[in-house]
């Protein structure tokens, strides 16, 4: 009987770690929301592989209500940059070569309202083919 539990928890085990690696992965876009026009969500975006050379980085509106725009800022050592997305639908992509590491990441709105906005952040580690590597991300700061 013994022996069962113990193969049981290794398969048991074993499928929980194949899943949480296909999801971090695979974890290349985040959904959440901001509602105060001072609200800043901060994540932290971690690629591991070592022929990682950027981090690529693009905010969608997921639902237009009104004429508030995101802006998304990232920052890795020296590198920094910020794209924002100007018709209120999607940004352009932008790509922050900072090589191997944690990208910081930020993302703000232009204005307020009582509704939350919805926004979609996707963002991929990739070489400097633009082929995608293992991806994290942790979130540090969610505000409303």
């Amino acid at each position: 009987m013994n022996h069962r539990f113990m193969t049981k928890n290794v398969i048991l085990t074993a499928g929980l770690a194949a899943i949480c690696q296909a999801y971090v992965a695979s974890s290349h876009q985040l959904n959440n929301s901001l509602t105060a026009a001072n609200a800043t969500d901060h994540f932290l975006v971690t690629c591991g592989e070592a022929d990682n050379h950027h981090l690529f980085v693009q905010i969608n509106d997921l639902k237009v209500v009104d004429g508030r725009q995101f802006n998304v800022i990232v920052v890795k050592d020296k590198a920094l940059s910020s794209i924002t997305n100007v018709d209120g639908k999607s940004s352009p992509g932008i790509r922050v070569a900072g090589g191997t590491g944690v990208y910081q990441v930020y993302v703000s709105q232009t204005a307020t309202d009582d509704k939350a906005a919805n926004y979609q952040l996707i963002f991929h580690c990739e070489d400097a083919g633009n082929m995608h590597f293992d991806t994290s991300v942790y979130t540090k700061i969610d505000q409303p």
